[in-house]
Order: structure tokens, then sequence, then C-alpha cells
């Protein structure tokens, strides 16, 4: 019990590391494989609860140690002590809340076990229902705004690297590339438990259970084809969406300002300082259009006729649309993140949908301790309210399907800016609040499969990088260095496909 438990923390622990940033792909076919084996070999469910339990905690922690990097958060008025309780409480919650959808699939898996009517021909069922069970558990419950809502650790994108085998996501999304590691670890922990539950009959070691055993091979082998068959089209699918340039495409001007965390979202902020560092960024920069991230105009712009003039000037001085993260509130009540446009003598806004648990809001506000509450406050309120528009905004360039932060992680919202018609989609995102830069690695990870789903190029925009230019390929073509006040100028081919995925995803 004691040896499983700790195997359950080590490999856990190494699974982690096939994630964006440590970027050991080939750990997540072969550490994924013990979670089962633990699970299988478990007497009572007690024992599945704890193993899985703790593999999915330490596989999340590691994952996102960078949440540890919030420390020090005195810029928000907290002292050392109360900084370094909220940056580890920030790492323990989502490590704990996302470690309970492995004890909900450890509890499925030892049901199914002990439900069998028998041992013999049922592998193969067996290996598409628990993988199909585990898309729903992780890649849709997690998703969910129940228990945070932050499916952030997702097994597929270790694999974010291998461009010929994620090809596939155009057709099926990310999720299907989780399917299939899900099933090869499958195959692998019983191919393992097979070998040493043998028995000797007639002096010769056979296994206990043959039939399942076949099954188990014939699993492995219809992995084998299908990753082959995967990879072969994948290597087609790259070839034929490989972006050219033509008359019509575009040039993008990202402006990455490396501003200060504490003067766009502290007690003070400094609208003056952003406006100068990006006019100095503007200077002898020609594009067709110009961004500048998340909350890179530390105000509530809606209602600054200053700041609206600014950008107007801006833009006709560039001959430029142009796009800034800001803050707004149209209805006089709380405020949202969003970001604003101008185009064609008029100004459109983009409200983001989906926010941060305790960055942006703080849940069951009224019942937590004042430190905790501090953390979604700045200077002009406490906390944000979610965004109601959906549409791509309509700039002279094209249509821009906007995403904010750590939306970038929920394909199904991007999906409807592809359906909605967006030809571009653009990420604005402020990762100052974390020194660790495997936050921004893993970023990069999440715009791959989202350029790939959609077919689109896919733009992100940071305060203090990693900002980048993704293909439709999922090919990072252009990427800024991390910490520094700098500028990424490349072209974009603008498109109106819509991929399978985009069409019936779920």
């Amino acid at each position: 019990m004691i040896l499983k438990l700790i195997a359950s923390i080590i490999c856990g622990s190494i699974l982690s590391l096939s994630q964006p940033g440590f970027d050991l792909w080939f750990l997540a076919w072969i550490f994924l494989a013990p979670l089962f084996i633990l699970i299988n070999t478990s007497k009572k469910m007690l024992e599945a609860i704890l193993f899985a339990g703790l593999f999915g905690f330490f596989y999340n922690a590691i994952s996102l140690n960078w949440l540890l990097s919030l420390h020090p958060l005195t810029w928000l008025g907290l002292s050392y002590e109360e900084s370094l309780f909220v940056s580890v409480l920030a790492l323990l919650i989502p490590a704990f809340c996302n470690s309970l959808y492995f004890i909900l699939f450890g509890i499925l898996v030892f049901v199914m076990n002990s439900r069998a009517p028998s041992p013999y021909n049922n592998g193969f069922l067996k290996y598409l229902l628990l993988s199909i069970f585990w898309i729903i558990i992780f890649n849709k419950i997690s998703s969910s705004k129940f228990l945070l809502g932050f499916p952030w650790t997702l097994i597929e994108y270790s694999q974010y690297k291998i461009l010929p085998f994620i090809q596939i996501a155009e057709y099926f999304g990310s999720l299907f590339i989780g399917f299939i590691l899900v099933m090869f670890a499958q195959v692998i922990a019983d191919i393992f438990l097979n070998i040493l539950n043998r028995e000797r009959i007639g002096g010769r070691y056979l296994p206990k259970h043959p039939g399942k055993i076949e099954e188990t091979y014939f699993g492995l082998l219809f992995i084998l084809v299908l990753v082959i068959g995967i990879v072969i089209n994948g290597k087609m699918a790259i070839n034929n969406n490989e972006q050219s340039f033509t008359l019509d495409s575009k040039t993008i001007l990202v402006m990455q300002g490396n501003l200060p965390i504490r003067a766009t979202r502290g007690k003070y902020l400094d609208i003056s300082l952003a406006k100068k560092i990006y006019s100095n960024l503007l200077e002898e920069n020609k594009a067709d259009l110009i961004v500048a991230p998340e909350g890179a105009l530390p105000v509530e712009v809606t209602n600054d006729a200053d700041t609206k003039y600014w950008l107007k000037i801006k833009s006709i001085q560039n001959k430029a649309d142009i796009i800034f993260g800001s803050y707004c509130n149209k209805n006089k009540s709380k405020f949202t993140n969003c970001a604003v446009s101008y185009s064609g003598n008029e100004f459109l806004f983009y409200d983001k949908q989906r926010l941060v648990p305790f960055g942006e809001f703080v849940p069951l506000y009224w019942l937590l301790p004042k430190t905790l509450k501090r953390f979604a406050d700045f200077a002009l309120g406490d906390g944000f309210i979610q965004g109601k528009n959906k549409l791509p905004v309509d700039l002279s360039i094209g249509k821009i399907g906007i995403n904010i932060c750590f939306e970038l992680i929920f394909p199904e919202q991007i999906r409807e800016l592809t359906m909605e018609g967006a030809n571009l989609l653009l990420n604005l995102s402020d990762l100052s609040w974390f020194r660790s830069n495997l936050v921004k690695k893993q970023f990069l990870a999440f715009a791959v499969f989202r350029a790939i789903e959609n077919r689109k190029p896919f733009i992100i925009a940071t305060n203090n990088g990693l900002s980048a230019f993704v293909e439709p390929t999922g090919k990072i073509r252009r990427i800024s260095n991390a910490d520094l006040q700098m500028t990424l100028l490349d072209w974009v081919t603008l498109n109106d496909t819509k991929t399978f995925y985009a069409k019936f995803g779920w």
C-alpha cells in the first residue's frame, strides 16, 4: 500500500514533465500508464481514490508550479506573509480541484473493473469507453465553471511540438489527442499486468486470462495503425495548410510594452506611462493592424475621451486598424476586461467572457477572508463582470476573433468565433503577474492547438512575452523575447476556412 502511494506521487510528478515548458513530450506515452496500473490493482475503492488523487494532485502541482511566482504581491498591497500565503494557496486550490477529476475517473475505472462480467474479451471495448469517459471528465466537466473551470493541464498539450501527429485536431479537436494517449496508456498498463500476472502450467508460464491478452494486443495494433495513419495524414495537412504570402496578406505589428503589473492592475494605474511606452514603440513601424496586449491602456476607456482620441490619432497617423487591451464600463456597473479597437472612424469593443477565478473575480466572495478578496481588486473597482458579446470585431482588414488571457484554453469559445466569421484569431494577455516563464511557454501550446483546430493564423500579444505568430499548421513562426519591451512584426494571410471541428466540435 505504501509503495503504491509513493509510486502514485512519483509517476504523477514525472508525467507533469511532459507538459509544455518542460517539453519531455514522450513521457506522456509512458507515465500515464501507471495511473491505470495503480487503479486496476486496487482491491478497494478507497485505494483507487487515494492513488488517483495523489497522482492527479502532484501532476497538477508541478505542472502549475508557476503559480508560486505570483509572490511577492506587495504591489497589490499585501504584506510579505499575506503574499506568500496567497501564492501557495493559488497553487494548492487548482491542484486540488483538478485532482478531483482524477479521483472521479479512478472511481469510474474501479467500478467498471469490479462490475465486468468476465475478464475475457472485454478489453478493447473497455479501452474505448474509458477513453471517452476521460474526455467527458477532463475536457468537458473540468471546463465548466464548477470547481473553478481550469482545464490547463490537459494531457494532449504535451504533444504541441509534434506537428504531424496533432494535425488531426482539425477534425476532432485537441481532445482526440488525449483520447489516443489515454487508450495507449490502458493498453500498456494491461500488457504490463499480463506479463506479471502469469501462472505456471505444465512447466510454462502462461497468462491467467489468455482471452484478455489477445484483446490487449489487438488494442495495441489498432493504436499503432491509427497513429501511423494520423502522422501520414498530418504531414500532408501541413503541406496543404502552410501560409503563403499573397496580395491579400496583411502586416501585423504586436507591441510588447513590458509594463509593470502595478501600473496595469495595481492600486495606482499609470495611463501616462502606458501611452508614452506605446507611442515610442509605434515610431517608424508600418502595419495594417497594430495590436497591444491585455491591460495596455489601464483606464476605463469607454468614458475616457482623451484616451479614445489618442487611439484615434495613432490609428490615423499609422494608417492602420488598432486593437488595445483596456477596461470598459459601458453600463455604469462593474468593469469588464475588454479590448478596444478603432477602424474606419468607429470604436468597437470585445468584453472578456471567461474570467479568471481569484484574479478577476472571487468565488464565494462573502465567505472568504479579506486577504483573498483583495486579490481581484484594482484601482478602478473590486473585480470584473463577464462580457456578453461573442462576435469578432469587424475591422477594415477583416474579422478578428479576439480572446483575452486564459480564454485561450477553451476551444469551444474559439471555434464559436470562427463560426461567426473570424478569419484571424488574436489573444491579448498580461502574464506579468508571474515571474516564471513556464506559464508563457504553456500559453504557446494552447495557441498551437487553437490554430490547428480552426486552421486560422493565431497571434498572441502579451505584455511581457512570449508574444508569437502561429500559422494555421501550428508552426510557431515568430516569437518575442520574454520580459523585454519590443515589437514583433510579421504578415498573415487571413482566411474564411471553417474546419470540421469548427462546424461540429463539442
